[in-house]
């Protein structure tokens, strides 16, 4: 690993923001939701056009402190910020390697009210150029800043940069989850530097893919007869549950335990018609998916007067037919 360039020279100017853990709620519902002494993981990525700095190195955050939020806060200068220790996963402390984290301001945030973090990063963050994710959804919150005028100097010469950066923090604990920096030259826009922070353990919160289901035919069978089922396969990264309806009533439900799952159902001794069956599967995240089968139960003497009042339906429809032609 080499830490000698321009981008990492700079960058070290700028030491951040490290803060930390601890105690009870405030009167804007912020409280720190980890421990002194909790870790966390993340692969480390860090490149610039001269050469590779750091290449997918686990890193793991400890959190050591434990600072009282202050039970009102009106400008984000206030969230307290504390030292944390960071380690290579062999156990070696980071060096100067800490400063590649300048932009994400803090590492944690207190958890509890994130509608007032919204507010209070909005108004004063202080940063240029400055949006809010919000991202819809319960487990993730972050922003992007930007900025054109970014400044580095190295043994008196200086170069010219624009800077982007984009954080997530994990809304379950409110410690970062995502980090990532775009270094270009102002000039010429070309680009001299990355990073990317990327935390371990919670992809199922970040998961998109919706649960696959295969799709069993219809099923019709004559009343009285038995050995009738529907099976459904099941396969997702990180299952949840399933529920199965008849006719629009719940019959079954219950959770996954495996990544790919035969979820069966008997249909014998249904009444003489159609039914309808459907069933709903649901992941981890909330993705959903469903599959429906009909099942037509048929009375055997009902539907054999039937089928054979069709055939010569036919039959008589074949010979009017032919009776024409030879008329011709």
């Amino acid at each position: 690993m080499r830490f000698n360039h321009a981008m990492l020279i700079g960058i070290l100017i700028c030491t951040s923001m490290i803060p930390t853990s601890v105690i009870a709620v405030t009167e804007q519902g912020l409280d720190w939701d980890f421990n002194t002494g909790d870790e966390f993981y993340f692969v480390l990525y860090a490149d610039e056009k001269d050469g590779m700095l750091i290449d997918d190195e686990v890193i793991y955050i400890e959190a050591n402190t434990t600072t009282p939020i202050p039970d009102y806060i009106t400008n984000w200068s206030d969230i307290p910020i504390d030292p944390l220790n960071f380690y290579y996963s062999n156990g070696t402390q980071l060096g100067i390697e800490v400063s590649l984290l300048f932009g994400a301001i803090n590492i944690e945030l207190p958890n509890g009210n994130w509608t007032f973090l919204n507010k209070l990063a909005d108004e004063t963050s202080g940063l240029e150029n400055f949006v809010l994710y919000d991202f819809g959804e319960p487990f993730f919150w972050g922003y992007d800043w930007e900025d054109e005028n970014w400044t580095l100097s190295n043994d008196g010469w200086i170069s010219k940069y624009s800077l982007s950066v984009h954080v997530e923090y994990f809304k379950i604990d409110g410690f970062l989850s995502r980090y990532a920096v775009l270094a270009r030259n102002r000039t010429t826009g070309e680009g001299v530097g990355v990073i990317h922070l990327e935390r371990l353990g919670i992809d199922k919160y970040r998961d998109r893919e919706c649960p696959t289901l295969n799709q069993p035919e219809d099923i019709e069978y004559v009343l009285g007869d038995t050995g009738y089922n529907i099976t459904w396969i099941l396969t997702d990264e990180y299952p949840g549950s399933y529920q199965i309806f008849k006719d629009g009533t719940e019959v079954m439900s219950g959770d996954c335990n495996s990544t790919s799952e035969d979820i069966t159902i008997a249909v014998d001794g249904l009444e003489i018609g159609k039914h309808h069956y459907v069933i709903y599967v649901v992941d981890f995240r909330g993705n959903m998916n469903h599959d429906e089968v009909f099942v037509r139960v048929l009375d055997s003497i009902s539907d054999n007067f039937l089928m054979i009042g069709f055939i010569a339906g036919a039959v008589v429809v074949i010979l009017v037919t032919v009776v024409v032609i030879k008329r011709r």
